[in-house]
C-alpha cells in the first residue's frame, strides 16, 4: 500500500461527519486521490465510477436501511469498505463481518486513527481475496480431477482401457484440439451421455 497511490471515497451525511476522515487521510493527499459523496443515495453509481481501492463510510445514524444499504455494497464491490458509526444495532458487528466490510469501528473516529485502521482494512480485505481467489482455484481443480475421473472410468470400460490409457488418450485429445484435459473429458461425457 505505501508504493501505490490509493483512490478513496470518503462517504457520509455531509462535511461535518467526513471532516475527521480527510483529516485524517490529509498527510497522504497530495498522492492519494480523496473523492467525497454527501448523503448515501448515489453511493452505488459513485463507486462503480470510480473504481476506489477503498470506501470511508460515516454513519451518524446507523439506521437498520443505512447499514443495509453499507453492507450491500460492501458485498458487491471489489474494495476495501470501512465503516465507522456512532452507534450501532445489536448484531450489526457480526453482519458487516458477514457482508465483507473490512473495519467496522463504533464510536472511535478520530483523525490520527483513520490512516492505520484504514491500512488494515486494506491488508484485510487484500488478504481475504487471496483466500477467495485460492479457494475458488482449488474448487476448479477438484470439479476437474472429478470430470477427468469421470471421463476415464467411460473410456475404461467402453474401450477396455487401462486408466493410465484413458489418461493418456484425454490428454492427447486435449494437447491435438488446443484445449484442457478437463473440457475433453467433459466431452467425453457428454458423449457418452447421448449414447445411453
Amino acid at each position: 500500500m505505501a508504493n501505490k497511490p490509493l483512490t478513496i471515497l470518503v462517504v457520509g451525511p455531509d462535511a461535518d461527519a467526513t471532516r475527521p476522515v480527510e483529516t485524517g487521510l490529509a498527510a497522504a493527499a497530495g498522492r492519494d486521490r480523496i473523492a467525497l459523496l454527501h448523503g448515501v443515495a448515489d453511493l452505488p453509481a459513485r463507486v462503480a465510477a470510480l473504481a476506489p481501492d477503498a470506501v470511508v463510510a460515516v454513519l451518524e445514524t446507523s439506521d437498520a436501511a443505512t447499514l443495509d444499504g453499507v453492507f450491500q455494497l460492501a458485498r458487491s464491490v471489489a474494495c476495501a469498505v470501512v465503516l465507522f458509526a456512532d452507534r450501532a444495532p445489536p448484531g450489526a458487528a457480526a453482519r458487516a463481518a458477514e457482508a465483507g466490510v473490512a473495519a467496522f469501528v463504533l464510536d472511535g473516529l478520530h483523525p490520527a486513527r483513520v490512516r492505520p485502521i484504514l491500512e488494515t482494512a486494506l491488508a484485510r480485505f487484500a488478504a481475504f481475496e487471496t483466500l477467495k481467489r485460492e479457494r475458488d482455484e482449488a474448487r476448479s481443480q477438484l470439479a476437474d480431477r472429478k470430470l477427468i475421473e469421470r471421463a476415464k472410468g467411460i473410456l475404461m470400460q467402453q474401450k477396455s482401457l487401462t486408466e493410465e490409457a484413458a489418461y493418456t488418450a484425454l490428454r492427447k485429445a486435449a494437447m491435438k484440439q488446443g484445449r484442457r484435459v478437463a473440457e475433453i473429458a467433459q466431452s467425453v461425457i457428454t458423449a457418452a451421455q447421448i449414447e445411453l
